[in-house]
């Protein structure tokens, strides 16, 4: 008889580190029935800086989740991010026999292995091959070749991979808790889990995760995975320079309000009114022309949005692609985000609702959590060890750093 199983998912993010604990039942519905949260130390720009401050954090997530949901934790699936991240497309072919006709399904299986066999340095390591469309004698692709005739097969494979001594710096940091780590994912491959259907990755969808520390995104066209990446901008690097451009002392928390409350990513840089930030003590207290706090949102913001352009294909917004762009992470819930992303990519952009503010919290509607959760279907869509191409890395993964370490 099938029974429930528990999967949990752990994000190691700039801002904060956040452990949800998911249940999965045996018609394949998910509740979320425990979280952790604390603010992050140790981490710029998605990657880790102090692993002392990072295990505490990772330990403190881990007892609150552990008493939320009322479970034993004992291993988790980690997201990771960093500019160390890039994807790369290649074409894997295989030519039938001579004596064959019918594509079969070991034909398939050497033209995917064809496909994953890209060579790297020994500094890099392979986090997810991700299998797109097949094409038979060159033709419009199919999502299925089998028992089609052909002569040659082709199918396309995006692989991401980083520097192997970044990811195992985060898998040591778990594991010294200690958990175990049952997979390591590309945090929007997680986050495009809760944010994009098939319908959309077929349409065309580019998701861009932006967070504390860093802007991750992730394309889709044609239900294909053509483009991953990460740029090291994020919603601090916005109060870094808010901090900077104030003429009074004021810290990344007087910043990070200033910029949550007052301003607009696509507003009017020449408004001369004055945003104010005022304790009751009056020790922090702090003012900004509203027209300078837009200009200094706008300029980071749209740095990070032309910087994933200039990395896709240039076809990817032509007229008529039918692409959108859909955001999410913390900082997306930045105002005028929207039209500041549509005005430099020219089609249609989504961004989350603001927040209710209520004091429940919606975790599935909030953006902040679009990766931490997107770990629980990844683990779903994943749950058959012997089918789980990125389930099978992160497990050879897992058996080298034990021996390492």
């Amino acid at each position: 008889m099938a029974r429930t199983k528990i999967h949990v998912g752990l994000e190691i993010g700039t801002s904060k580190t956040c452990m949800v604990v998911g249940e999965v039942r045996p018609d394949a519905t998910a509740t979320i029935i425990g979280m952790g949260e604390v603010p992050s130390a140790g981490v710029r720009k998605g990657e880790i800086v102090d692993a002392h401050m990072v295990r505490q954090c990772v330990k403190d997530a881990w007892i609150m989740a552990q008493d939320n949901a009322d479970v034993d934790i004992l291993s988790v699936y980690l997201s990771i991010t960093g500019s160390h991240i890039s994807g790369m497309n290649n074409t894997g072919t295989y030519r039938l026999p001579p004596d064959q006709n019918a594509i079969l399904p070991e034909h398939i299986e050497c033209a995917r292995e064809s496909a994953s066999e890209v060579q790297f340095g020994q500094d890099q390591f392979v986090l997810h091959r991700e299998m797109g469309g097949y094409s038979i004698d060159g033709q419009e692709p199919v999502s299925n070749p089998e028992g089609l005739d052909g002569r040659t097969l082709d199918v396309n494979c995006h692989i991401i991979h980083g520097i192997r001594t970044r990811i195992t710096n985060s898998l040591r940091c778990v594991r010294e808790v200690p958990l175990e780590v049952e997979d390591v994912v590309f945090a929007p491959i997680a986050a495009a889990q809760m944010v994009i259907s098939r319908q959309m990755k077929e349409a065309g969808a580019l998701l861009i995760d932006i967070g504390g520390g860093t802007t991750d995104y992730i394309m889709y066209r044609s239900g294909q995975l053509l483009a991953t990446g990460c740029i090291p901008i994020g919603g601090n690097t916005i109060n870094a320079d808010i901090e900077k451009m104030t003429e009074q002392r004021i810290g990344r928390r007087v910043a990070e309000t200033l910029k949550r409350t007052e301003g607009n990513a696509f507003g009017d840089v020449k408004d001369q009114s004055v945003a104010h930030y005022a304790e009751e003590l009056g020790i922090r207290n702090a003012s900004i022309e509203r027209g300078l706090l837009n200009r200094i949102i706008r300029d980071r913001l749209a740095e990070a949005l032309l910087l994933v352009k200039q990395k896709l294909p240039p076809e990817t917004f032509r007229r008529g692609s039918g692409m959108q762009v859909y955001l999410c992470g913390g900082t997306s819930l930045m105002r005028g985000l929207d039209g500041l992303a549509k005005y430099i990519f020219g089609v249609p952009v989504y961004q989350p609702a603001p927040l209710a503010s209520t004091r429940t919290l919606e975790y599935l509607q909030d953006p902040r959590y679009c990766t931490p959760i997107g770990l629980i279907r990844y683990a779903q869509r994943y749950d058959d060890d012997d089918a789980a191409a990125g389930g099978l890395w992160g497990r050879l993964f897992n058996s080298i750093f034990r021996r390492r370490y």
